[in-house]
């Protein structure tokens, strides 16, 4: 048996600590994750992808983790991936997942990892795709990922989770009205978390006005109190209840692998191209570009053109 074989074999196990091994590989973009994900796709598009996002200071990490010991209770396997700003010196995750999940830490139902955007655009790290396939193959039914949520283009984790949580507070007032065309119009579900604080109902109420005609639910939740925790989870499970009618299924799986090839193309062509041309000549067209001697569209058709495209 080949070594990925090997690997395959105890990551269809649950084994923890392959899967640990294999993120690694993925989120390092060694070549040997290629082998172990190309047999492991048969065996993934089993669980619910779920995305959670919304800005810092929500307390997504805190909703997660009750999320995580109602889906328990529930007798469902859960792995929950963070995806987090990059380390200026180390390149690593800051967040500290394993902080604030540690009442999981035992649970051998659980699985928990932080991956490192690395200057990823999107607020999606590039290898959370893989990792959300490979935990699914790997038994897992519900993939909780936690995206950084800053800014109103952190709106990829849309492609690659069955439902999108966005996450909001009480008295975020005009805020709530300029995110309106970014993060709350990927929201399969809004949220407003910390309910418990003055101000909720009238979030509420303005959230209702802006999507009250979407049929977007609006949920009120106090992760701390772990009220309204139960809720989120039934209307979960609807929205990935009525992705599963047939029509719905095809659809999904349409728009999950045409965004997946989209992704691996983008990323293996520019990868091609730096090699065709160098890294040192690029850095050239930048400064170039820097200097204000070139503009950014002429030096970058300058480079396709040279590396023959």
């Amino acid at each position: 048996m080949s070594k990925a074989g090997e690997v395959v074999k105890r990551l269809r196990k649950g084994d923890a600590r392959a899967v640990a091994r294999c993120l690694t590989l993925i989120e390092n973009g060694d070549p040997g994750a290629r082998s172990i994900l190309k047999e492991l796709h048969s065996r993934s598009g089993r669980a619910h992808i779920v995305g959670v996002t919304g800005a810092p200071g929500t307390g997504k990490s805190t909703l997660i983790s009750s999320m995580t010991a109602e889906l328990r209770r529930r007798k469902k396997r859960v792995a929950v991936l963070t995806v987090d700003p990059t380390g200026p010196f180390s390149g690593g995750a800051l967040l500290g997942d394993r902080i604030r999940m540690r009442e999981h830490f035992l649970d051998e139902g659980v699985f928990i990892r932080s991956l490192a955007t690395r200057g990823s655009t999107g607020g999606v790290a590039a290898s959370i795709r893989d990792a959300a396939c490979l935990l699914d193959a790997a038994g897992n039914e519900i993939v909780l990922i936690e995206t950084i949520g800053v800014g109103q283009d952190q709106v990829q984790v849309k492609d690659l989770a069955h439902t999108v949580v966005v996450i909001v507070i009480p008295r975020m007032g005009d805020e709530i009205q300029g995110m309106k065309a970014g993060l709350l119009e990927i929201a399969d579900i809004l949220v407003i978390n910390k309910a418990d604080l003055p101000g909720a109902d009238e979030a509420a109420e303005q959230l209702r006005g802006l999507f009250g005609e979407s049929g977007v639910p609006i949920l009120k939740t106090a992760a701390l109190e772990n009220v309204g925790v139960g809720q989120l989870i039934d209307t979960l499970e609807e929205h990935y209840g009525k992705l599963q009618t047939e029509r719905e299924r095809g659809r999904t799986g349409l728009d999950f692998s045409r965004s997946q090839l989209l992704s691996l193309l983008r990323d293996r062509l520019l990868d091609r191209l730096v090699q065709r041309i160098g890294a040192g000549s690029i850095e050239a067209w930048a400064e170039k570009v820097a200097e204000r001697r070139l503009d950014a569209h002429t030096a970058a058709e300058k480079i396709l053109k040279s590396a023959g495209f």
